[in-house]
């Protein structure tokens, strides 16, 4: 066959031909580097979402309350950094504190002329108004701290004869002293019970001498709890003797101090109400020494209230406990990829707390990211907020990489790895 210049022309494609293989051609090679780029594209860390695991219950506190007081409470203090926790039982309303009134005053005075360590704190010149409640104190029969005019005490002293010996001169003559005059304590008093929510609190007086100075179990609780915290107060309260100028040594009013780990307390007694206590005990447990406060409001006979205040304590301490608050094997933490496999970390040990009741700490964690296909690793740690060793969160299974068919059709978000 001749080969001519027309024959030529006839058997070259033609320029949209050439395009358009030229185009597929193209397309065939994208689709080849998108598809491997798609299926080989780096897989993300997965970062851990925290759980908040169902723990198992603890069992509440049990005590035996006692039928001989009209009001009762109890509270624990200085629990591995646990906040205080306490119950009242029995009436719930406000009842004369009588001479435990003394203790929230020497708190109120102290919030606003505090004395350090074993300072004695200031020096007070006594007047005759002091003398004047002298005499209001003995008239009514209440135990009394033998003063005169120009007479010179330390405010120290004044808290320890009015909390150890119960002279209720001493209690008047220490609030009239830090603020002025008794009008100024009872702005002062309104303020304090305020401040820390005591709302069945009243002091009409800062002795307790007057029917109208009340508070309730609860309350009286919570501020014979503030009372221990308190160093001077502790302290104050412990003493087995005061000495008094013109008396001698006084004995602590708190006939059961030194038994049953007593260690501290305050008696009240008024005729129209009857006897009130307030006690702290302290005793080792698992090595640890652990304080509590009991109070008893409303009782008659003085050993009455003394058996009824044991009864209370000795039923409070079988309430500590060494417990498991978080079982090995307890989820903390879960990873789930964007493409739908999940795992999670749990923890390789019990986690146990010295507990009282059901008053258990919470649970921290940590957990860090993981990537696809890492086998089962150690990924983090989980303790207790009140300290302690804290042990291993591992994971359950090693997290599955996207297989090749989820890549494909969910290109944009694989190619999206590559900018993470």
């Amino acid at each position: 066959m001749t080969v001519t210049p027309s024959s030529q022309r006839a058997s070259r494609p033609h320029p949209l031909v050439t395009l358009l293989r030229a185009t597929v051609v193209l397309a065939l090679i994208a689709a080849v580097v998108a598809g491997a780029a798609v299926l080989f594209a780096p897989t993300p860390s997965v970062a851990a979402s925290r759980l908040e695991p169902a723990l198992p219950a603890l069992p509440a506190a049990a005590v035996e309350w006692p039928e001989e007081a009209r009001a009762a409470g109890y509270g624990v203090v200085g629990l591995d950094g646990q906040a205080d926790a306490w119950e009242a039982w029995g009436s719930e309303g406000a009842h004369p504190m009588a001479s435990v009134t003394k203790l929230a005053t020497v708190l109120i005075v102290l919030a606003e002329h505090p004395i350090e360590g074993d300072a004695r704190g200031a020096l007070i010149t006594l007047d005759g108004d002091d003398v004047t409640a002298l005499g209001y104190a003995i008239s009514q029969n209440a135990p009394v701290a033998p003063v005169f005019d120009g007479m010179q005490v330390y405010q120290r002293d004044l808290i320890e004869w009015a909390l150890v010996d119960s002279a209720g001169n001493a209690a008047w003559s220490l609030a009239n002293w830090a603020f002025g005059s008794m009008e100024g304590f009872d702005a002062a008093s309104a303020a304090w019970t305020a401040e820390h929510g005591f709302d069945q609190t009243v002091l009409r007086d800062p002795v307790g001498l007057d029917a109208g100075s009340v508070s309730s179990a609860a309350d009286l609780t919570r501020i014979a709890l503030q009372a221990v915290e308190h160093p001077v107060v502790l302290s104050t309260i412990q003493l087995e003797s005061v000495q008094i100028p013109g008396i001698g040594y006084a004995p602590n009013t708190n006939r059961i101090l030194g038994q049953h780990d007593i260690d501290g307390g305050k008696t009240g007694t008024l005729r129209v109400w009857g006897r009130n206590l307030f006690v702290t005990a302290v005793r080792e447990i698992d090595g640890v020494e652990r304080r509590i406060v009991g109070v008893v409001m409303g009782t008659i006979a003085a050993d009455e209230t003394d058996a009824a205040m044991i009864g209370l304590i000795e039923s409070v301490w079988p309430n500590f406990a060494t417990r498991t608050i978080v079982p090995a094997g307890t989820a903390v933490a879960e990873y789930t990829a964007p493409w739908g496999e999940t795992v999670r970390a749990v923890t390789d040990a019990d986690l146990d707390a010295h507990v009282f009741g059901d008053g258990a700490p919470s649970l921290e964690s940590t957990a860090r990211s993981v990537s696809a296909g890492t086998p089962v690793v150690d990924v983090g740690e989980a303790g207790l907020s009140t300290g302690g060793d804290p042990v291993t969160v591992r994971m359950t299974g090693s997290l599955a990489a996207p297989d090749p068919w989820w890549r494909l059709t969910h290109p944009a978000t694989a190619i999206g790895w590559y900018f993470e």
